[in-house]
């Protein structure tokens, strides 16, 4: 054979070759699952306008309506987080199965999603088949990124343009549209959004303030917050521009709303303030419980162990976070909320301050560590109590974390 033919041959098999790569890394892998099999839960939660009447509150809210009026039942909210649904078949019908089978046995009014729902190449079926899933259910959702949602930009749908896509569904309470501060910055990340449950007066009695902190950080943005070049890639953590937004808004809703606004913060990534509260002694197997207590700074600052544990570290942004906690302690906020670390749930309660900080159960079924995995629910009563109680991957109660009454 000349070798004309054999350069020839080889050309030709190379590229096959790349051809077949290509194909299999730009196919888009959907869900191996039945929406048609979901049934309508049924719920009188509806959103009012701020110029709805029966609002009081001056600010878009969610309210249990019947015979024209605020009813005097609960509402209920189920708290999801790293359901992780990729091209991995097995795993994430799994995953899937789990998350319905939580959705259709709490039957909630509301399901808040703490980020990491989707990760994995080419996911753009599946970022619409995740919203027709949801909206199957009939029930409002409200997310927030993670990390993983468009962490590789070239192979998956971007951060911006998954929040277009589940935002444009009505029973998603997610905003498309860009943040900004009264002196007209830009407010960093995608999907910045507050969600308010309405009393039975019509007044909002508890707030989420759905902040991104799930992105990683540009190497081009490294100066902005004093990190070092060597660095690899490190967290997004809450911006100074988020914070302000979040003083602002919180100021706004709360004059309002007759001068009063409890609200509480759901983000993917645990803040700084988690971390450094926490003493880890000896070497960290992920998976397997931790020998960490609470170091006597924060024994001193009013930090106390609520429930739970660690199996990993606490993986926080390594920078400074706007002040975020801060801000959230001066405005009386109750809790924050997050995922990220999937084999951890722990609950920190700090008495000086009087707010939570409180890991959300895993969905997803991909680590097999049993009293991590679950699901949390909170029931707010029209008067504005409230009660959040952690729950098994069984459904089985586990334990009460805080209330208000």
């Amino acid at each position: 054979m000349s070798t004309g033919k054999i350069v020839l041959l080889i050309a030709l098999g190379v590229l096959f070759i790349s051809v077949a790569v290509l194909g299999i890394v730009l196919h888009q892998v959907p869900f191996d699952f039945d929406i048609d099999s979901i049934a309508p839960l049924e719920s009188d939660l509806c959103l009012l306008s701020a110029e709805d009447p029966l609002n009081k509150s001056g600010s878009p809210a969610l309210a249990k309506v019947k015979d024209g009026k605020i009813s005097e039942e609960e509402v209920k909210i189920l708290f999801l987080t790293d359901v992780h649904l990729c091209e991995v078949q097995d795993q994430t019908r799994e995953s899937l199965d789990r998350m319905v089978s939580y959705i259709e046995r709490e039957k909630p009014d509301l399901i808040i999603l703490g980020g990491d729902t989707l990760n994995g190449l080419n996911d753009k079926v599946r970022v619409y088949q995740f919203r027709n899933i949801m909206d199957a259910f009939n029930v409002y959702w409200a997310p927030v990124l993670g990390n993983h949602e468009g962490d590789r930009p070239l192979l998956m749908t971007d951060r911006d343009i998954i929040v277009d896509l589940w935002s444009a569904s009505p029973r998603c309470l997610m905003e498309s549209d860009t943040k900004y501060t009264s002196d007209r910055r830009v407010v960093d990340g995608y999907g910045n959004y507050v969600v308010s449950i309405l009393g039975s007066d019509g007044y909002i009695k508890n707030a989420f303030f759905m902040l991104d902190n799930g992105d990683k950080l540009k190497l081009s943005e490294y100066s902005k917050w004093g990190i070092d070049k060597k660095e690899k890639k490190v967290d997004v953590a809450i911006s100074a521009a988020q914070v302000d937004w979040y003083k602002e808004t919180y100021s706004a809703m709360k004059e309002k709303n007759g001068g009063t606004l409890t609200h509480m913060c759901v983000i993917h990534k645990p803040l700084q303030e988690m971390g450094a509260a926490i003493k880890i002694r000896g070497k960290v197997n992920y998976k397997y419980e931790v020998d960490w207590s609470l170091n006597d700074e924060a024994v001193e600052a009013g930090w106390m162990h609520v429930d739970g544990t660690l199996r990993d570290k606490v993986h926080c942004p390594p920078y400074t976070d706007g002040e975020l906690y801060k801000e959230l302690v001066a405005n009386g906020a109750k809790a924050v909320f997050f995922g990220h670390d999937h084999v951890s749930d722990l609950t920190l309660y700090n008495a000086k301050d009087d707010i939570y900080l409180t890991y959300i159960r895993l969905t997803s079924a991909k680590e097999h560590v049993g009293d991590a995995e679950g699901y949390n629910v909170m029931k707010i009563a029209p008067s504005g109590d409230y009660v959040y109680n952690a729950y098994n991957k069984d459904g089985s109660f586990d334990v009460q974390l805080f209330k208000k009454d």
